[in-house]
């Protein structure tokens, strides 16, 4: 366990910093962090080798320098299973509003444009896309080359959450049973007694939680997990993601508490796994991925022995997720020639949130959200951060990712970050839009 504590160290440096960032009402950056401005045309060669020979965990949490090119490189710093597109690429018709970039939002960096927002040091942000009834209205990359992969982080997780919706559809499974009635393996252990809608809205009432006592603890599931996830084969003595949930202990009843945790959503990749008898990547490739007019194929990183990272850690183009966020819309016709999104999805999310388990006052996730934003959600369901009275969904990604969908308004926001120690994440601008639109401005 020594050597783990020594990988694990350098790791939750960051991970655990990030309440104190956020006390920090000025966010700083370090001095010698670069503008992502600076590779908004990409990496040179030499900048390449130098970041590849020095990648390691922390940076790629962090998002130093070094960690904003394994955002951008994520193949080349992770072992990676491929998401393929198919079919003809669905075109996005383009129709500039300049009116976009000058709104103005009383967030976290002060009263900004969203230009002048994006054009903060602090805000890191590398790409954004917003969608008005399927057409792109704004558009712009300051930090990335316009068809780079960059990582989507935990906005990956709606994916999970929309494959089990589909799987429960297709008869494969009900979310009103015991999850190890799929992971067998897992009987006998506090996993037991257990639904798996519980683990889909963040309520397993496992100790699964990304706090600072379990990232700081290399002796907790939690700390193991990602110490053996971001490190070469060997490097800790456990051996595998699986072996490592197996322990996890149960701290409270299932269902009474909103605990976000990457791990839940994992858990779910393993049981989709089991139903399908396939690759967690080809069912999402073919399910969703496929039928989206796709530019390009797009990238999941995976543990040393091949476990996919489906709780975040998964790479593809800007122009892609905005496809994939139009599948939310009622312009999903302009990316896809069937209904991937059906109408029982959306009245499931609406339907099955528990607001009480939502405001845990515990739950650095559910303060961080509800500080997001000028007005509280409702509650959290289907892998989506919030949900809004008025049907609007968003979810995060760590380092400021975003995708944000308004079904009654047609419209989505989607964009890539790089934040300095997680903070500041924005999201009230991918709001502050849409309701601006929605109210005739």
């Amino acid at each position: 366990m020594k050597r783990t504590a020594v990988i694990w160290a350098l790791l939750c440096t960051s991970l655990g910093a990030t309440s104190v960032a956020l006390a920090q009402e000025t966010y700083p950056i370090p001095d010698d962090l670069t503008p992502v401005s600076e590779w908004a045309d990409g990496f040179t060669a030499e900048e390449s080798r130098r970041f590849l020979e020095t990648f390691n965990a922390k940076s790629f949490v962090i998002g130093d320098d070094i960690g904003t090119y394994g955002f951008l490189n994520l193949s080349e710093v992770l072992p990676v299973s491929k998401v393929f597109r198919q079919g003809e690429v669905a075109d996005l018709e383009v129709d500039i509003d300049p009116s976009i970039g000058a709104f103005k939002v009383d967030g976290p960096l002060g009263n900004l444009t969203l230009e002048e927002m994006i054009a903060d040091e602090r805000s890191r942000k590398q790409g954004i896309i917003v969608l008005k009834e399927g057409k792109i209205v704004y558009e712009t990359y300051p930090g990335m080359p316009r068809n780079a992969n960059h990582v989507w982080m935990s906005s990956t997780k709606v994916v999970t959450g929309l494959i089990m919706h589909m799987l429960e559809q297709d008869g494969l499974l009900s979310l009103e049973d015991d999850v190890t009635d799929y992971i067998p393996e897992y009987k006998g252990t506090d996993w037991e007694g257990i639904k798996l809608a519980d683990i889909l809205h963040q309520q397993s009432g496992m100790n699964l939680v990304e706090n600072a006592a379990n990232i700081a603890n290399p002796e907790t599931p939690v700390a193991r997990a990602y110490a053996f996830s971001f490190n070469p084969k060997g490097a800790t003595p456990d051996s595998s993601l699986f072996a490592i949930m197996r322990d996890v202990e149960r701290y409270r009843e299932p269902g009474t508490k909103f605990d976000y945790s990457t791990f839940n959503t994992h858990i779910l990749g393993v049981v989709i796994e089991k139903v399908t008898g396939r690759k967690f990547t080809d069912v999402f490739s073919e399910r969703i991925w496929s039928r989206a007019g796709m530019e390009g194929d797009a990238e999941m990183a995976t543990t040393p022995i091949g476990e996919p990272l489906n709780g975040g850690v998964f790479a593809a183009r800007l122009r892609d997720k905005a496809r994939f966020a139009l599948l939310f819309t009622p312009s999903w016709r302009t990316v896809s020639d069937s209904q991937v999104v059906d109408d029982t999805y959306f009245d499931k999310v609406y339907a099955t949130g528990n607001s009480a388990a939502f405001f845990n006052p515990e739950s650095d996730m559910g303060r961080r959200i509800l500080g997001d934003f000028d007005d509280a959600p409702t509650h959290a369901s289907y892998q989506w951060d919030a949900v809004f009275e008025d049907g609007d969904l968003y979810k995060s990604g760590k380092n400021g990712q975003c995708i944000y969908v308004s079904p009654s308004n047609d419209m989505a926001v989607v964009w890539f970050s790089n934040t300095y120690d997680n903070s500041p994440w924005l999201p009230i601008y991918a709001r502050a839009i849409v309701k601006r639109f929605s109210d005739g401005q």
